[in-house]
């Protein structure tokens, strides 16, 4: 059997909302990811607000106010905050703003949700959402705020030092936004905990350090609802103790190049690995399989694909890949996909899909020697209902074991989360993430800087 080791900062448990004094009057500073899809104005998914609605819903019951900040998109600005006085006045009154990267249609949801949660709950008062259309100038609107009531903050990207590579820019705007909170940040971003930015790292290094000369230095940086409940997942599986065993991981996705860090990683901690998507075809080409026109990559990556089999077997990893597939001859649907005899794939045909006996394989892995899984990547085009099978029939198999006989499922986030919501099993799973290259890193096994600002809930142990 395989030890677990690990000094991933990021599985440290952490100080929560839940560990904080009484809220009453507190302005409380609350970094959420509300990056959701927004076409025309109008959200096309809003499962990120909702997700991150108990932590703000908690500052409320409690009499305090919540002063929520977010990105959204990637807005190309060109503005960058100084806080020297000596700065050139039009640089320093210069805005930047994208309509379609405003957090507007944010606000007018949020309030919806928050009128829906207050008819369930009576300590809670639908007063207004504020929108502060300059998230570096707001206090005014901060001032203003009362009891129970929360302001949303325009769009952090919209000034440059919140992504800046430089840690005095991005801790110049962390010195502004330190000083609408009373000493009290919460990070429900699990999404972006992955970031070295203004908002997740900036804010926390200086209220908890006293490193600023603001008047909240001292105070207090911790985890909120969704952020504790990412943390406690993924560290179910990572972590030091390590998941229950049989532990199978399911990787997906287009490049192997793309995941090398993260299958190097899991082949320290899983039993069994399954492939699948279009980085299967690069592993079986480079065995010598016939891909067809398949997509893969070739080359160095061809090489690269040999050696983590090798690395697999060195380790008493089992790699599976695909036995057969769904086929067509061009990248759109079909009512009739051609379904291979085995591995190899005819010349004219592209590969969009496990095939059946593939699909009834992986399903009996899980369903009888797995007692931990997690997944990350589909294993097919899942967009098109054609070639949706494989990666459907994974999802159902993960929650009818989940809900029959208890086994751990952990959803990685970005295409894997948004598969096993369109599968409709989403909600009889363990956990599905809401971070796609947060969720990617932890199982690269890197340390999270987002995660690692925030303050432990035990001390750490001497060096």
């Amino acid at each position: 059997m395989r030890v677990n080791k690990n000094n991933n900062n990021s599985f440290i448990p952490k100080k929560s909302i839940h560990d904080l004094p009484s809220l009453k009057g507190k302005k409380v500073l609350v970094r959420v990811d509300f990056n959701v899809p927004i076409k025309n104005g109008i959200i096309q998914n809003d499962y990120r607000i909702r997700s991150a609605l108990p932590t703000i819903v908690a500052i409320l019951q409690q009499g305090g106010s919540a002063i929520v900040m977010s990105h959204l998109g990637r807005p190309k600005s060109d503005v960058t905050y100084y806080a020297n006085d000596d700065q050139d006045q039009d640089q320093q009154k210069r805005t930047f703003y994208e309509e379609t990267s405003s957090l507007a249609p944010v606000a007018t949801r949020l309030q919806d949700l928050v009128a829906q949660e207050a008819k369930k709950n009576t300590k809670i008062d639908p007063k207004d959402v504020l929108f502060a259309k300059d998230c570096l100038d707001a206090q005014e609107q901060v001032d203003r705020l009362e009891r129970g009531q929360i302001l949303l903050l325009e769009n952090l990207r919209f000034y440059k030092n919140e992504s800046s590579k430089k840690e005095e820019e991005r801790l110049a705007m962390a010195a502004v936004l330190v000083e609408y909170a009373d000493s009290y940040y919460v990070s429900d971003a699990f999404g972006t905990a992955h970031r070295d930015s203004a908002s997740m790292t900036g804010v926390p290094k200086l209220m908890s350090t006293g490193s600023s000369n603001s008047s909240n230095s001292g105070g207090v940086a911790v985890a909120g609802y969704l952020m504790n409940k990412e943390i406690e997942a993924f560290g179910k599986v990572l972590a030091d103790k390590g998941a229950p065993r049989p532990f199978v991981a399911i990787v997906g996705g287009a490049k192997v190049s793309d995941k090398i860090l993260l299958l190097e990683h899991l082949m320290n901690k899983v039993d069994k690995l399954m492939i699948g998507g279009a980085m299967a075809y690069t592993f079986l080409k480079a065995q010598g399989h016939s891909i067809g026109r398949s997509m893969s990559e070739d080359g160095e990556t061809l090489d690269l694909a040999l050696q983590l089999v090798e690395k697999a077997n060195e380790r008493g990893v089992e790699l599976i890949l695909p036995i057969d597939h769904l086929c067509h001859t061009e990248f759109k649907n079909t009512d009739a996909p051609f379904v291979t005899d085995g591995v190899d794939i005819p010349n004219d045909y592209m590969a969009l899909d496990i095939g059946p006996r593939t699909r009834e394989a992986y399903v009996e892995i899980l369903s009888s020697s797995c007692e931990a899984v997690i997944w990350n990547g589909p294993m097919g085009v899942f967009e098109l209902p054609a070639f949706s099978k494989g990666t459907f029939a994974l999802a159902k198999a993960m929650a009818d074991n989940t809900q029959s006989r208890g086994m751990t499922s952990i959803v990685g986030g970005g295409d894997s989360a948004s598969a096993a919501e369109q599968s409709g099993h989403a909600v009889r799973m363990t956990h599905v993430s809401t971070g796609g290259g947060a969720s990617l890193e932890l199982l690269e096994g890197k340390t999270l800087p987002g995660i690692a600002s925030l303050q432990d809930a035990i001390s750490k142990s001497p060096q």
